[in-house]
């Protein structure tokens, strides 16, 4: 309980709070710090009033107490905001931008140095970097080098943009003067060198580097029941998470929860990080901001209606968030370094227990789309969007399950950076179990609809009870579905009810289960054809001798004609003929409302994610997604 701000601490506001007490039954006080860095009052020596506002954010989130509200007016903030406390349930701590005002949080720094021009025939300057930019953070982002990439990279955990774009980052000279829009850091980091775009010289340009390694994060670990809304947070020098849970790289986004639990972050923009936009799971043992245990009770957050975009490594990680909801976000354009390790894409999630990924659009990652790796169980992957995307769509990784994804749109998956194995599927499985995959549309992808297998012997490594059921599978280039050979690792699977586009060929793998040359010598025995080979590995066949070989799909169907075609602005084109009404669906456990929440029938049921399809030509807005709904 505190005493309400009105009252001055003075013998006359004591006695004004006795009476206030007798008057009033107690109750827990709630306090608005207002901040406004650009009013021409504000100082952080203020009570936080609109006439008298705070001039940081920060300074607001060293005072504010459970159910307090920071609120924040438009400008850019130059500073790390890190809550000294957390809320409870009751009363949360909240911070929020006025409503319909653009409130800027940068971890960059104004860069006005001594310009020199180093190039006579092209727009290339140098200038020195002031070390007292870096008095306050951790580490010199110009002296570390970026993890994750190629043996001999010299990336750094620096930034530079010119007018709020970024330039792409180089390690030699040869790669500057080739490329306008770069810029690289000499060897001993106290200098910048910079090929402007468009002839532009450094005078008539804004330039900004990038300073902190966080944006919004606490500085202690485990802190709960904090709300942040309608921010854009940008800027970030945070470095990629290389093996984080057993290394000195944890996971940290430039907006962290930094191991906490129940923080609703809702309606911001999060961008330009170097590594992660938002991190919400327990980081990994180490903790870049001392030697502060690993929290125990990590997760039940809500992370909506966020725009999570162009982030060097991933949009949205976490590990151990349990009973997360991650729901109707934009996350597109991250892993924009290109990096070929894991922790890469759009939303990336360890250890997933009663974890929602919901109404999400995940699109043009250089990386996966959504990846679900070691523990997924009683998780769900519904109603999202994932197009576009380099890598497979959703990959699920080690783990029994069981996890439902149901009512997706997974479509047009580009080729992964990994040139030992790109993927490009639309659903891509290895080394896990329990997924059950129902009234999903998968077309467009480089590789397979739908590929599952058991590549390593990890403990818990399988390949089993897999479920493919009432799904629609259209011109995915390798094949429709490729399943691994029934064995000890691999079992009860089944591909049952589902509608494919015409003339599809089908296929299965041997990994770990039999060798090549007797899974060819029992699919000719089978089907009395020498099948064509996937990679050298896997028999191509029909629907009909696929089904014939190991008796794992049933009333499965070709569609006479089947046409897709999804637009720029995320208008969908879908033609099934009378296909879709003709064929019969199975019941399906907790996918009850498709892709635009329209209830689905337990009999009658239409395959795939619309269940208003017509006959013919059907054409479906479907982003935003409460367009729909």
């Amino acid at each position: 309980m505190r005493i309400p701000r009105e009252f001055p601490r003075t013998a006359g506001g004591v006695i004004a709070v006795i009476c206030w007490f007798v008057l009033f039954p107690p109750v827990a006080f709630a306090d608005t710090y207002v901040v406004n860095g650009g009013h021409v009052n504000a100082s952080d020596e203020n009570a936080g009033t609109e006439s008298l506002p705070l001039k940081t954010i920060q300074q607001a989130a060293q005072l504010a107490q459970p159910g307090d509200t920071v609120l924040v007016h438009a400008g850019i903030y130059r500073e790390r905001v890190a809550p000294a406390r957390g809320g409870t349930k009751e009363q949360p701590i909240v911070y929020t931008a006025a409503p319909k005002e653009r409130v800027v949080i940068k971890g960059s720094e104004i860069w006005q140095p001594h310009w020199r021009k180093t190039s006579l025939d092209l727009p290339i300057y140098s200038g020195d970097l002031d070390p007292r930019m870096f008095y306050k953070v951790r580490v010199d982002p110009y002296h570390t080098l970026l993890r994750g990439m190629p043996a001999g990279s010299r990336l750094v955990l620096g930034q530079v943009f010119v007018d709020g774009v970024p330039l792409r980052e180089v390690d030699n000279d040869k790669d500057l003067a080739a490329r306008p829009g770069t810029w690289r850091v000499n060897d001993d980091g106290k200098q910048l060198t910079l090929h402007f775009s468009d002839g532009k010289a450094p005078a008539l340009g804004l330039v900004e580097v990038t300073t902190r390694d966080r944006i919004f994060a606490p500085y202690r670990r485990g802190l709960g029941y904090i709300h942040v809304r309608g921010f854009t947070m940008e800027h970030c020098a945070n470095q990629f998470p290389e093996r984080f849970w057993q290394s000195d790289s944890p996971q940290a986004g430039a907006l962290g929860c930094r191991a906490g639990h129940h923080w609703l972050i809702e309606n911001n923009t999060v961008r330009f990080a170097k590594s992660i936009g938002i991190d919400c799971g327990y980081e990994g043992r180490f903790d870049l901001e001392g030697k502060q245990p690993t929290p125990g009770n990590t997760g039940y957050h809500v992370i909506r209606n966020n725009r999570v975009t162009d982030n060097g490594c991933c949009g949205i990680a976490g590990m151990s968030s349990l009973a997360t909801q991650i729901v109707g976000n934009v996350v597109e354009r991250n892993n924009w370094n290109h990096h070929d390790s894991p922790e890469i894409g759009g939303i990336k999630v360890h250890n997933f227990v009663d974890g929602l990924i919901k109404g999400n659009l995940v699109r043009d990652n250089d990386g996966y789309g959504i990846w679900l790796d070691n523990g997924y169980r009683d998780a769900r992957v519904c109603q999202n969007l994932v197009i576009g995307n380099r890598g497979s769509a959703v990959f699920v990784e080690l783990g029994q399950g069981p996890v439902q994804i149901d009512n997706n749109v997974l479509a047009n998956s580009r080729p992964s950076f990994d040139s030992q194995d790109p993927r490009a599927d639309g659903l891509y499985t290895h080394d896990a179990s329990g997924v059950v995959f129902v009234h999903n549309l998968v077309f467009g992808c480089q590789e397979f609809g739908s590929f599952h297998r058991k590549k390593t012997n990890r403990p818990g490594a399988g390949a089993s009870n897999i479920v493919l059921r009432n799904n629609i599978f259209i011109d995915n280039r390798a094949g429709q579905i490729n399943f691994p050979y029934s064995g000890s690792g691999s079992h009860h699977n089944h591909a049952d009810h589902n509608l494919f586009s015409p003339g599809s060929e089908y296929l299965v793998n041997p990994w770990g289960e039999i060798p090549t040359d007797e899974l060819i010598t029992a699919v000719k025995k089978s089907t009395g054809a020498s099948p064509k080979l996937w990679r050298s590995v896997s028999p191509r066949m029909s629907l009909e001798a696929w089904q014939k070989f190991n008796s794992w799909g049933f009333a499965n169907f070709e569609a006479e004609s089947a046409t897709v075609n999804i637009s720029k602005d995320l208008v969908l084109e879908l033609d099934l003929g009378r296909s879709a009404h003709q064929w019969e669906t199975a019941p399906v456990g907790r996918g009850n409302r498709d892709f635009f929440d329209t209830p689905i029938p337990e009999k009658g049921a239409l395959a795939g994610p619309f269940q208003r399809l017509t006959e013919g030509q059907n054409r479906l807005p479907l982003w935003p997604w409460t367009q729909q709904r």
